[in-house]
């Protein structure tokens, strides 16, 4: 029996990882070795893995793209002369999460470098050493978002966080994952592209396995026996009913009465959901403050009490206080995340101090930008606990006070908070600051420039936007400056946040923008009109886009927010209306 090696790819979130593992977990269990080079994400290599923190560390965002390839291949180099070479014995099997490939569509579809040069350093890297097959796992990089999201909250992993990666935005993945697929088609006797948005895992499973089988028995081992995931067609699938009776309601009744039934026909899909898909559920329906979505979180919470709780974030009903007192004691951390922008709530300045000592993190970040006594009593109370939460606390704040504790917390392991909470001020003093942290700190000096408008804060998002188009284009808000254009046209390719700055802005610039990047984001130039913008032309964009994504759950939930905040609005103006005539 010849050893086999076989690599698992795809973008972020495209759950590779989980595939690779269950299908080894499967092969082992029927008598064949396998060695899992990165077995649950996490390198067989110390180097390798040491080379990954560096490559990812954001501090480093000067780095020149050739120097991020050239670590990107002494990572997999490593990984081949010290675990992957070693294990390829007779009778083995390796699995590898990611090989040279990836650093194939990173640096040079993603990048830009040349093809011809990567290549080159890519066969002294591999010396002969290719995989016999290559699974694709592929994975629209909304889907992969999505996924990672509910992931992170299960995970409970701490937000915030980000790589160099990160900062370029979710264009990157595009490009990586267009990269990914023409490498399919350069070589289909080796690759396997693997549907993992558009099928369940059984049937991804079985296909992959299938094809596994038949590179074993090539290599002389004995057939091993098929699990029966899941049943195979060939045939493409057609549009499931939630599509299809979306296009019903696109294309049927007056407008009143489509967006009545569009409301219906969400409340029913995320109901069907609660089964099988519960963090699904939890995502769609959270900043809707309804009897219908508090329903659903009810038949959820105790599944995804994380997913509900976040999803409860700026919500001030007493139905959504009501749920964040159940869910204070399992998901103290998200609900205390979810008390932010509460203002002087009485009941989210009692759960604040109530969870002061569990998630003091989450309540610091609560009062962010609030000078109000309560906020100072959480702060002094929370002020050695977590520093940094505390400092970040202070964002746009130019207090006396404030600026007492920031003094207080001017050494260099509080850098990227201190920088965090000068978002909004463009006076000297913050300048100092972000001089004396630039070298080290870049990117959160460049997240500091939230808001300013000062000729030095757009000097400096300029300088740096091809490097980090997604945190720059977070500082610029709705801005009509012409150097916020120049900033959006430079940052179009990588950075949905783009969409996100044109929130509210109707002028010809605007909507040119935004027909552009329609198709590449269609969720974020839908939220991009604001839920309260409800002239005809904005519903018009609405529908036509949804006839055009008629599966897409996020763009669905757009139209409904427009509906409700269009019924709020009209129940506010009749109010006035019987006021006036009393």
């Amino acid at each position: 029996m010849e050893p086999v090696f076989i690599d698992f790819e795809g973008i972020d979130g495209s759950g590779k990882t989980t595939l690779s593992n269950r299908i080894s977990q499967y092969l082992i269990d029927n008598g064949i070795p396998v060695h899992h080079a990165r077995d649950k994400g996490v390198f067989r290599s110390e180097i390798s893995k040491a080379i990954r923190n560096l490559t990812r560390d954001p501090r480093f965002l000067r780095m020149s793209d050739v120097t991020e390839f050239l670590l990107y291949v002494a990572r997999d180099t490593q990984m081949i002369d010290e675990y992957i070479r070693p294990k390829l014995l007779p009778g083995n099997l390796v699995f590898c999460d990611r090989y040279l490939y990836s650093a194939i569509t990173h640096s040079h579809h993603a990048r830009g470098l040349p093809r011809e040069g990567v290549d080159k350093v890519l066969e002294l890297a591999a010396r002969d050493l290719w995989p016999d097959l290559v699974l694709y796992c592929d994975v629209d990089p909304l889907t992969s978002r999505l996924r990672k999201k509910i992931q992170k909250v299960r995970d409970n992993k701490k937000a915030g966080d980000f790589g160099r990666k990160g900062l370029m935005g979710i264009g990157f993945r595009e490009e990586m994952r267009k990269g990914f697929l023409e490498l399919a088609e350069e070589d289909p006797e080796h690759w396997l592209v693997i549907d993992n948005a558009n099928s369940t895992i059984e049937e991804s499973l079985q296909r992959i396995l299938n094809r596994i089988r038949q590179v074993l028995i090539q290599k002389g081992y004995p057939e091993i026996p098929d699990p029966c995931w899941a049943e195979l067609s060939s045939e493409q699938k057609p549009l499931d009913e939630f599509a299809e009776a979306t296009l019903e309601i696109c294309e049927g009744g007056g407008e009143e009465e489509r967006r009545i039934a569009l409301t219906e026909h969400f409340y029913s899909e995320l109901d069907r959901l609660c089964d099988d898909a519960p963090g699904f559920t939890a995502l769609f329906t959270a900043g809707l403050d309804t009897p219908e979505s508090h329903a659903l979180r009810a038949k959820i919470k105790e599944r995804e009490p994380g997913m509900v709780a976040k999803g409860l974030d700026g919500l001030r009903s007493e139905e959504a206080m009501d749920l964040r007192e159940e869910l204070k004691d399992t998901a103290p951390v998200y609900v205390a995340g979810s008390l932010s922008g509460m203002g002087k709530n009485p009941r989210a300045c009692q759960l604040r101090l109530e969870l002061a000592d569990v998630a003091p993190e989450q309540i610091a970040l609560a009062v962010r930008g609030s000078d109000s006594e309560h906020a100072w009593e959480i702060r002094d109370k929370l002020g050695k606990k977590v520093p940094d939460e505390v400092l970040m606390s202070l964002r746009g704040l130019e207090t006396e006070r404030a600026w007492e504790l920031r003094k207080k917390r001017t050494k260099d392991k509080y850098a990227r908070a201190l920088l965090q909470s000068l978002g909004g001020i463009d006076s000297d003093e913050a300048w100092e600051l972000r001089d004396r942290f630039s070298d080290e700190y870049l990117p959160w000096v460049l997240i500091s420039l939230r808001g300013l408008r000062s000729d030095r804060s757009w000097d400096l998002r300029q300088e740096h936007v091809c490097r980090a188009p997604k945190i720059i284009i977070k500082t610029i808000g709705s801005s009509y400056d012409p150097r916020a254009w120049e900033i959006r046209n430079a940052s179009k390719p990588y950075a949905k946040e783009v969409l996100d700055s044109l929130s509210g802005l109707d002028s010809g610039d605007a909507w040119r923008l935004r027909m552009e990047l329609k198709d590449k984001w269609p969720n974020t130039a839908i939220s991009s009109l604001g839920a309260g913008s409800q002239s005809e032309r904005d519903w018009k964009f609405r529908w036509d886009m949804l006839r055009k994504h008629p599966g897409n759950h996020l763009l669905v939930k757009h139209l409904v927010k427009a509906q409700l905040k269009s019924v709020s609005r009209r129940a506010k103006e009749e109010a006035r209306k019987e006021e006036g005539a009393v």
